[in-house]
């Protein structure tokens, strides 16, 4: 409440903490390489991406690693025009971690 009663400061607390929600983003993006350092195989650490996602241990069987990445790809195209980069920015800039989908095309690059 302090922050926003001095002019132009509430400005500055907002761009900051934008930026900590993109730094903590990028770490969790960095965790995701580093678990694809460990095991070696892309689909097994997207697999465990959809199970975290999804969080139903009875679906763990029925999860499909290609449609997942073709979910991540039908994102990317639909941010690629100015509507949907918005949309997009405007949906991720408050989270702490990037959505599934964006975790699993990084890790397929």
């Amino acid at each position: 409440m302090g922050a926003y009663t001095v002019p132009g400061f509430g400005m500055v607390t907002g761009f900051l903490e934008e930026q900590l929600y993109r730094w903590l983003r990028a770490a969790e993006l960095t965790c995701d390489r580093a678990a694809l350092l460990v095991v070696q195989d892309p689909k097994v650490v997207i697999s465990v991406l959809m199970k975290l996602a999804g969080g139903c241990p009875s679906l763990a069987d029925k999860l499909n690693v290609d449609a997942f990445l073709e979910q991540a790809r039908s994102y990317d195209k639909a941010a690629s025009n100015p509507v949907g980069w918005y949309i997009r920015n405007a949906q991720t800039r408050e989270l702490s971690h990037p959505l599934p989908v964006m975790r699993a095309r990084e890790i397929d690059e």
